[in-house]
């Protein structure tokens, strides 16, 4: 997509006071840019506080490349002697707030590409990714053409490429949200992490539908408490224009949030119980399940709706994946499918890659991938494949460096409750000692008689699943698409589907026992 040209006083009127937008007529930007090293002649270049540093720490240098304006925010210690500095050659305007505005500015700049779109955010602790790719097939699978951000990657379903990060910076949002809009989509689904939404990366994002999966302790490094971690994911529900939230009525604060909600926004309440009887005033309409029965490739569900009922199967394992497929087909019938459209495109839906991925090979252990690293991720999967197979089931898992230790004992309690053996093992160790981080995850279990603690992540799956038995299943949980392990700020390559493969194949060529 080319770039723009738009008029500074157009772009900022309203973000900044009226005496600097009169400053800002007649001068035009091509872009806004962030990070100095990507400007070009013409530029905007946006100055604020970021996690780790300001950006008026690198404004001279964008200024030298050419920038012609710099719109600027906070306090430093060398702010006026920067600001001094490049004051006398291009125009340097103050925006107060500027962090939480420029998803807003930068969405006009793209001409608010989310409003020509059925714009939906997903959020929640354990299932983001999943609700939102499997609405994507849906959606994409009668032709009306729907792009996807998120934690595997951005645009759509088949072409999707990797950021790193669930929710992008507040300029790159917008600019994919155009670039989606411009290659015809009519519907976009957006996984919105906490700490996207806490930096307003998705203010702006005109969004009609929000989706709420669940709630559990995760990321409190960085939010400090599990209220602050839940105020983040309410904001969401704040949207200006919200017209609909589809909401987990099985968890707690799903609760909570349908009733705080339900006076803005019309709610859609979903649920595992047959009977919602007691959840009458939390939400609109509901869609609940009133049969579930496993088997061993899906679920057979009969679910009733404000539609009416409908009996099918899907491909999936575990009541948490029925919860999500409830959360698709309440979102689906929102964006006005027909009950019978949304069933079929559900039915055939597949699994997301790294999530309950199942590698299987005929007379040898089974083997499971899955991105679960918190408590209620790891017990859904764990109690999933307890309902799917009858084999003694291994779980193979470790936590992440640098991240909540306060999960790490809890996760070692779900796994002595589930698993037949565990091997805790490296997870991402960014600057942590893997030995220290498998310690305090050792310290939570109440017995070690089946529990092995090896360090290296490769020789613990070779050891899982040299010793499983056919039937058995082994989970290797906690990575899941991830296919590269970070030791410091080193990416090294490791994939645990290519690694469980690999050991499967020695197990057939008789090289392992």
């Amino acid at each position: 997509m080319m770039q723009n040209e738009v008029a500074l006083d157009f772009l900022l009127e309203g973000f900044i006071e009226d005496a600097l937008v009169e400053q800002c007529r007649g001068i035009t930007i091509n872009a806004l840019v962030q990070d100095n090293r990507k400007v070009r002649s013409g530029d905007l270049f946006i100055a604020h506080q970021g996690y780790n540093t300001h950006g008026l720490l690198y404004a001279q240098d964008a200024v030298a490349k050419g920038v012609s304006v710099v719109l600027w925010d906070g306090d430093l210690e060398k702010r006026d002697e920067i600001l001094d500095s490049i004051s006398n050659k291009v125009l340097c305007i103050h925006c107060e707030n500027l962090k939480f505005k420029v998803g807003a500015i930068a969405s006009r700049y793209y001409e608010q590409p989310s409003l020509s779109m059925n714009t939906i955010g997903v959020t929640g602790t354990d299932g983001k990714t999943s609700i939102a790719h499997f609405l994507a097939q849906c959606l994409d699978a009668y032709d009306v053409h729907c792009g996807v951000l998120g934690t595997l990657g951005n645009g759509f379903i088949n072409d999707l490429h990797p950021t790193g990060l669930t929710t992008v910076d507040a300029l790159l949002v917008q600019k994919t949200l155009s670039d989606i809009q411009q290659a015809g989509a009519k519907h976009v689904v957006m996984e919105v992490s906490s700490h996207g939404l806490d930096q307003g990366r998705v203010n702006g994002v005109a969004f009609t539908t929000a989706v709420f999966s669940n709630m559990a302790a995760d990321h409190l490094d960085y939010h400090g408490t599990l209220d602050n971690y839940a105020a983040a994911k309410k904001r969401l529900f704040y949207t200006p224009g919200l017209s609909t939230a589809v909401i987990n009525l099985d968890d707690e604060f799903g609760r909570a949030l349908a009733k705080e909600v339900r006076n803005h926004v019309s709610v859609w309440g979903y649920s595992l119980e047959k009977d919602v009887t007691a959840y009458k005033d939390l939400a609109d309409y509901f869609v609940h399940a009133q049969e579930i029965k496993p088997f061993e490739n899906g679920c057979h569900l009969s679910v009733l709706t404000p539609k009416g009922e409908a009996c099918f199967d899907i491909p999936l394992l575990g009541r948490f994946n029925v919860s999500n497929a409830l959360a698709v087909l309440s979102t689906l019938l929102v964006s006005q499918f027909s009950l019978e459209n949304a069933v079929s495109s559900l039915a055939a839906i597949h699994s997301v890659d790294g999530r309950v991925e199942i590698i299987t090979e005929q007379d040898k252990p089974v083997v499971v991938v899955d991105y679960a690293h918190t408590e209620q991720g790891l017990s859904a999967v764990c109690s999933s494949i307890r309902e799917h197979f009858s084999g003694q089931l291994w779980c193979v898992f470790g936590c992440g460096g640098d991240r909540d230790r306060s999960k790490r004992p809890l996760m070692a309690k779900v796994a002595e409750k589930f698993a037949d053996r565990v091997i805790v093992t490296t997870d991402n160790p960014r600057h942590e000692n893997p030995q220290d981080v498998i310690d305090e995850v050792m310290a939570g279990f109440s017995s070690t008689d089946n529990v092995e603690a090896i360090i290296d992540r490769r020789q613990a799956i070779d050891v899982a699943i040299s010793n499983a038995q056919p039937g058995d299943v082994v989970l290797l949980a906690g990575k899941g698409h991830e296919t590269s392990q970070i030791v410091g700020d080193v990416h090294i390559a490791f994939d645990d589907r290519r690694v469980a493969r690999e050991f499967l194949s020695l197990r057939e060529e008789g090289v392992l026992a």
